[in-house]
């Protein structure tokens, strides 16, 4: 008799992803609400209550031009590590990007040669899709949930029906919801501390639940949206 092993499809919780990062990479509020009495959690619980007691803010707007530079000589070994680090935080931001896609848009923006602020090139490109804008637009309190809205046929663009969570908007773009999932779309508004606020780009009807993409993706709309320092030019340099 064979016996065929099978993994274990355990639910990992998406928390522990945060301990090796020490950030609470998407904001999430109930973060702060849970109890967590391993070790193992003791380093991220005492770096978010440090946060919280600090005159330090949460969310506070970041120059996407600055280029870090530590204090001290770093080895090689610490430079690896800030380099990986900030690609998990930037992928797991966004719901967990697949290596070849984030390479792809690396490619993409190192080949365009017109594009002289890299970073904003970069951040541009993610910034257009489907799944982001609605997550940006706080129709959906997260990007995994973007997408299922996605997935499952409540989504339409230009009255047509999408179900590529990455579909690129252009501009004038015209994002709706279908009649019978509105009432999914008003919970989770309800539900929202509209924090960050919706970046420029984006024209939101919140009684229709329709949103108009301008196209204008600009700098100072990218300050506030992420509650970490996203360091493009290790991104680049992680997959150049």
């Amino acid at each position: 008799m064979a016996v065929f092993k099978t993994k274990s499809r355990r639910h990992k919780p998406l928390y522990k992803k945060f301990i090796t990062l020490r950030t609470n990479v998407q904001g999430r509020k109930r973060l702060y609400l849970l109890k967590f009495k391993k070790k193992k959690w003791e380093k991220l619980i005492s770096y978010i209550t440090r946060l919280i007691h600090s005159s330090k803010k949460n969310f506070r707007t970041y120059d996407l031009n600055r280029y870090y530079l530590p204090k001290f000589y770093n080895s090689f070994k610490n430079r690896y590590r800030m380099v990986l680090y900030n690609k998990k935080k930037i992928s797991l931001f966004y719901g967990n990007f697949l290596i070849k896609y984030l390479k792809k848009q690396v490619n993409m923006v190192i080949q365009n040669k017109k594009s002289r602020q890299l970073n904003v090139s970069f951040l541009s490109l993610i910034e257009k899709r489907l799944d982001v804008i609605l997550y940006r637009s706080h129709f959906a309190r997260s990007i995994v949930c973007a997408r299922q809205l996605i997935l499952h046929k409540h989504v339409q663009v230009n009255g047509f029906l999408v179900t590529n969570q990455s579909f690129i908007l252009k501009s004038g773009d015209i994002i709706g919801i279908f009649e019978k999932s509105k009432f999914l779309i008003d919970y989770n508004v309800s539900k929202s501390f509209f924090w960050p606020i919706p970046p420029k780009h984006l024209s939101i009807n919140y009684k229709t639940f329709e949103i108009i993409f301008n196209g204008q993706i600009e700098e100072s709309n990218l300050s506030t949206l992420f509650p970490f320092f996203p360091n493009i030019y290790y991104l680049l340099r992680y997959y150049r």
